[in-house]
């Protein structure tokens, strides 16, 4: 009897032992400390990661503050930029991806220059298509840089986006349905110094006032008068006068273009007063490009010849009138 106790004894304290080691090895079904937060455990999943995101981005990103106009990451603009993380995407502002590429747009440290993959290169006629079946929509360029970057102006997010915008341009998408959106955030790049996920798109619903903002900020026409000669035009205080007015206006407005147009009176035959008025509209082009170092596809030269007089062909000052170089400023269609 006196063994039995003695098991049964053994048997109670190792019973006891074993229920205090179990509840000490359960995890805590009522709250988590995740970050010096108090979260609660109660809650559905869903909750619990967005909780954990939001702490996670409140620790990771510096404060927000408008510096030459970019944008810092941000609990507010981290999903528009979420989808860097891997590859190049398009993504609608319903959360529709209209492309995933593996292989992202490659950067590199300190310099505008874009790596391209062959197999991404797709990627602008996936979105003109898509525009021209939305024609509501518009295209967000997020551009990521580096704060360890140089300093730029404008900054290096800007510049690598607008090397993208004039891609998709050039493939017919309308540049004022382009918006580029530099976002300064710490860059992991490789050995190497690339980094080849700094771009995504968002579509967007067409912003009409935007729209209406630049066109409303397209300067009026420039007519000019150069000494004309036989050979062509010759420089004068009126052609300086239009450079620095010229170079001034595109500094202040990049998404205008020129196109200068050729006038003449109507001496001689309207086919070779169109060929004098294209020639003409090509050398103050050139003049342009040279002399105020614009980028030459911001500039088209084109002729009206004979065909749009501003007075009478009858007298002398009429045809000086009509003889004349017209610059205008535009929004790409």
């Amino acid at each position: 009897m006196k063994k039995f106790l003695i098991a049964f004894a053994v048997f109670l304290l190792w019973s006891l032992f074993g229920l205090w080691l179990y509840s000490w090895l359960q995890p805590n079904t009522d709250t988590a400390k995740v970050g010096g937060e108090i979260i609660d455990n109660t809650q559905n999943t869903d909750s619990l990661t967005e909780s954990v995101s939001s702490i996670i981005d409140n620790d990771a990103v510096i404060p927000t503050i408008a510096i030459e106009d970019s944008l810092f990451v941000t609990q507010e603009n981290h999903k528009e930029i979420a989808a860097v993380a891997s590859g190049l995407k398009a993504i609608t502002h319903e959360g529709d991806v209209i492309f995933l590429y593996p292989e992202g747009i490659t950067i590199t440290k300190n310099s505008n220059e874009l790596i391209i993959p062959p197999k991404t290169i797709d990627f602008k006629y996936k979105l003109n298509s898509y525009l021209l079946e939305h024609p509501n929509r518009e295209i967000h360029i997020s551009s990521l840089y580096s704060a360890t970057e140089n300093i730029e102006s404008p900054n290096l997010g800007i510049q690598r986006g607008k090397k993208i915008k004039d891609i998709l341009v050039k493939t017919g998408i309308p540049q004022e349905k382009i918006v580029i959106k530099p976002f300064i955030k710490e860059i992991d790049f490789n050995s190497d110094n690339t980094f080849s996920n700094s771009f995504t798109f968002s579509i967007k619903p067409l912003d009409i006032e935007r729209i209406e903002a630049l066109k409303s900020r397209i300067p009026e026409s420039r007519i000019v008068y150069p000494d004309f000669a036989d050979t062509g035009i010759m420089v004068n205080e009126n052609l300086k006068l239009l450079l620095d007015e010229v170079v001034k206006i595109l500094a202040e407005n990049p998404e205008i273009n020129i196109e200068v147009i050729g006038h003449t009176d109507n001496v001689g035959n309207a086919n070779d007063n169109y060929i004098m008025g294209l020639q003409f509209a090509r050398q103050l082009r050139w003049y342009l490009i040279n002399r105020g170092n614009i980028d030459s596809k911001k500039i088209r030269a084109i002729s009206r010849g004979e065909a749009e007089p501003l007075d009478t062909n009858q007298t002398d000052s009429g045809r000086n009138a009509n003889r004349r170089i017209e610059v205008k400023f535009y929004l790409s269609k």
